[in-house]
């Protein structure tokens, strides 16, 4: 599936535009489909896995809520998931942490 960079789905650019005039991330829920692909690149059939093994890209899953049958990722989760990530500079400092780390 090709997911267009420029392209926000309503609901996200809402609640993105609510972020910005200080809405309070931790009260904005966005449904499954405005996370993935869009905040996390990945399907959302590899999300719904995670959810079930609690694990996402090799770390812990964003935390989720549940209304119902209805799954939300509240927007404070889904940036505290994104900021957890390391950074590197480039591929063998990432190459070498694991190395250590190991």
């Amino acid at each position: 599936m090709y997911v267009d960079s420029n392209y926000l789905p309503p609901v996200l650019a809402s609640a993105l535009a609510r972020y910005r005039d200080g809405f309070d991330p931790a009260l904005i829920e966005l449904p499954e489909t405005a996370v993935f692909p869009h905040l996390i690149p990945v399907q959302p059939a590899t999300a719904r896995k995670a959810r079930t093994t609690g694990l996402l890209l090799g770390k812990p899953a964003p935390r989720f809520v549940k209304h119902g049958r209805t799954v939300r990722y509240r927007l404070k989760d889904v940036f505290d998931w994104l900021a957890d990530g390391d950074a590197y500079s480039s591929t063998a400092e990432a190459a070498m942490s694991k190395e250590v780390l190991s």
